[in-house]
């Protein structure tokens, strides 16, 4: 199904887009950094706004947390009125940049000016600081305020184990790694049985075990109603250079999930929109222990997810485990060498490798080659060994998510060797693999159709070996023939696309 995305801005949105680009420009990047702010353009802002379902007549309580200029609760207002919602609308903004209190003070007195808002309240505070004082209250403490609809667009930070945050977040049950997800876990926690909440985020928290406590406790709390999809990384916030790659998710509080509908847009904001509505046990697979949200935005995408799935084999069958690599460099830094030598066993980095194999040493380069063999090194090390290593972190540039190479076992000197924690490694309990299943594995990993399937449910650069796990995987006898060739072959993408195809047709038969 494709529809048209929202209509043009009224003088409201615009004046506030005018806010918004000015408040911008007078901020420099690394301001913008140290408080994760990106402030959503008007064409964004109203995307959000429509994600609402209308909701029945009534007072509505509105949250913006970290409202920036309000162009969130802007849009939103503009949208309740401009379709006649029969409801009244009581505003909260929280921001904590002090800096843009005129501009949101004067975003909100415009909103409170149209018949439909009946008050505008505007915190000057951190949203983590106030909401956890707002949820933890206290034996004589009034109950907290709920909210019936919810629209933020978060910072995006860091959260250090050790911050005053993370503390914060911690004393009410709430564990995370990011400020956007701790946003939206607090914000979660503020809205009403049936309240609405609509965020745009990056894409990352939909897999990986930094975030599986947020999104189990996201998934258990709310129902996921729809999700809409950017197919370009940089058009959402172009004039600030943000290459997240972003999603915007509505949720609805404490009432039985149903099925979800997924959007896909080019991603400024304008032009067509295509919707498919799915089950939710094909955006979260049943059992699933880590709760991995996959985006399927078509047809063609479906038809992949279900190739994949229709695969024999998960690692464990095949006798195969994958892990990060042991040594963190700066943990041993006085046991790193640039150049090998007695003494010293080969270390790997995902700079060796290239074109589906290992190129070691890489003389003259900024990474260390060689790791001392030395007492405090030895729980560091792997026996030689049929290894396939996959970078945990791809360039922007890079055609593929996945990257992997092949370490052959008289590839480097020596009976060991040590790979850095930048690199994920497929071994047999912590020994080599077969040559050719270590090829078959390698081969499939850089396939074009792995690559299409594993960015349904990852969005970010980062390849985790929990990811890796998910995934399922030819059987033994056709990972063998597969890894034959491919070990024969020229390393190049059409290449093993034309050997997939042959050794694994399910995944590309017609």
């Amino acid at each position: 199904m494709t529809t048209e995305l929202n209509p043009p801005s009224t003088d409201l949105s615009l004046r506030v887009e005018a806010r918004r680009v000015r408040e911008s420009a007078c901020r420099e990047a690394t301001q913008r950094g140290e408080l994760g702010q990106f402030f959503t353009p008007a064409a964004i802002a109203r995307v959000l706004a429509g994600m609402f379902d209308v909701p029945p007549p009534g007072a509505l309580r509105v949250l913006d947390p970290g409202a920036g200029v309000g162009s969130l609760t802007a849009a939103l207002v503009d949208r309740a009125r401009d379709e006649g919602w029969p409801v009244t609308l009581d505003l909260t903004a929280v921001e904590v940049d002090g800096g843009l209190m005129r501009a949101l003070e004067a975003t909100l007195i415009e909103c409170e000016d149209l018949p439909l808002a009946r008050s505008a309240t505007l915190h000057s505070a951190d949203f983590i600081t106030w909401g956890c004082e707002q949820l933890r209250g206290g034996l004589f403490a009034a109950e907290p305020e709920l909210f019936d609809l919810v629209i933020l667009n978060p910072p995006y930070r860091k959260l250090n184990t050790d911050s005053a945050d993370r503390r914060r977040l911690s004393s009410i049950g709430i564990e995370v790694t990011n400020l956007y997800a701790a946003f939206v876990a607090l914000a979660a926690r503020m809205l009403a049985p049936g309240g609405q909440l609509v965020a745009i985020t990056p894409r990352s928290f939909c897999n990986g075990p930094y975030f599986k406590a947020f999104r189990k406790e996201l998934l258990a709390s709310t129902a996921l109603r729809r999700i809409h999809v950017f197919d370009s990384r940089d058009e959402a916030f172009r004039d600030t250079a943000v290459l997240q790659e972003n999603v915007i998710f509505h949720l609805v509080k404490e009432v039985e999930q149903g099925s979800v509908v997924i959007e896909s847009s080019s991603g400024g904001g304008s032009g067509l929109t295509h919707q498919r509505v799915v089950p939710f046990e094909r955006v979260v697979h049943p059992g699933d222990a880590n709760t991995i949200i996959h985006l399927v935005p078509d047809e063609a995408h479906a038809d992949v997810a279900g190739r994949m799935g229709a695969l024999p084999c998960e690692l464990p069958t095949l006798g195969v485990a994958v892990s990060t690599g042991r040594v963190v460099d700066f943990r041993v830094r006085e046991h790193l060498r640039m150049e090998a030598g007695p003494g010293m066993v080969p270390l790997l980095y995902p700079t060796h490798m290239r074109a589906g194999r290992v190129r070691w040493p890489v003389p003259g380069g900024k990474k260390a080659n060689a790791l001392a063999d030395a007492h405090e090194t030895q729980k560091l090390l792997l026996p030689a060994g049929n290894y396939v290593l996959v970078k945990r972190f791809s360039s922007k540039e890079e055609r593929r998510r996945i990257v992997a190479s092949v370490l052959e076992k008289g590839d480097l000197p020596g009976a060991r060797v040590a790979v850095e924690h930048h690199v994920n490694v497929f071994h047999n309990l912590n020994a080599g693999l077969p040559l050719e299943v270590a090829w078959g594995i390698a081969a499939y990993l850089n396939s074009t159709i792995v690559d299409l399937f594993f960015r349904q449910f990852n969005g970010h650069t980062q390849v985790n070996a929990t990811d890796l796990r998910s995934l399922r995987y030819p059987s033994v006898d056709q990972l063998v023939e597969l890894g034959t060739a491919a070990r024969e072959a020229e390393h190049d993408q059409n290449t093993i696309d034309l050997l997939v195809e042959r050794f694994v047709p399910s995944l590309t038969d017609a």
